[in-house]
């Protein structure tokens, strides 16, 4: 039976997503902007998320945020698609003996770990800035490469774990669509079973 976890908190948390406490880190500012900016972009989106907020997030010096990215927030947003694109394709690096299904398993644990670490604040970052690509064309663009890298990292993963070649084409690009719809899914309605019951069919689309 899927886990329908709510949230009950109506308060307005840190973002928690793609970050662990940027401000404890023992890391440059620079770094802990560019953190506090992927979380930030996970919960808000692009037009909500403010220099302001990254630097009161990665608890930096004020000024700091002008002199690393002279070139404004869409430079420091830039540097954010980055970091979560990195991250997610870490992710899907292919582990010795994993089964197709246990590739899905972890992409869809990690969103997991996402929605309710952030009590469905938190989505996907690329994905938000994505929706935005008509006044930010160039972070639009960006913002598809990362999708296309992720795509093709699932479609490596899918292979080395034994799906044949076409399938494996095929069944990244759907997993990539599925999920990322599946989260505004889980977040409109506060709740994981929608990530569950993909999760489940996903797994066994790929095993079959």
């Amino acid at each position: 039976m899927a886990d329908r976890t709510k949230s009950t908190s109506s308060k307005r948390a840190r973002p928690s997503v793609e970050r662990e406490a940027p401000e404890a880190e023992p890391s440059a500012p620079r770094e802990r902007m560019v953190k506090a900016a992927a979380a930030l972009l996970s919960e808000r989106g692009l037009a909500g998320t403010s220099f302001s907020e990254v630097i009161e997030l990665s608890g930096a010096p004020r000024g700091s945020i002008y002199h690393h990215f002279p070139e404004g927030k869409d430079a420091l947003t830039e540097e954010a698609i980055t970091l979560v694109g990195d991250r997610v394709l870490t992710l899907l690096r292919h582990r010795e003996g994993e089964t197709p299904g246990h590739v899905v398993h972890r992409f869809v644990e990690a969103w997991r770990t996402v929605l309710v670490k952030s009590d469905f604040k938190a989505g996907c970052a690329i994905a938000a800035v994505a929706h935005e690509r008509l006044g930010h064309p160039a972070l639009g663009d960006r913002a598809a490469a990362v999708f296309v890298s992720w795509e093709r990292a699932l479609d490596e993963a899918l292979r080395a774990a034994g799906l044949p070649r076409e399938k494996a084409h095929s069944a990244a690009a759907l997993i990539l669509a599925a999920l990322e719809g599946v989260l505004i899914v889980c977040r409109a309605r506060r709740e994981i079973a929608p990530l569950d019951a993909v999760g489940e069919s996903l797994a066994a689309f790929v095993n079959a």
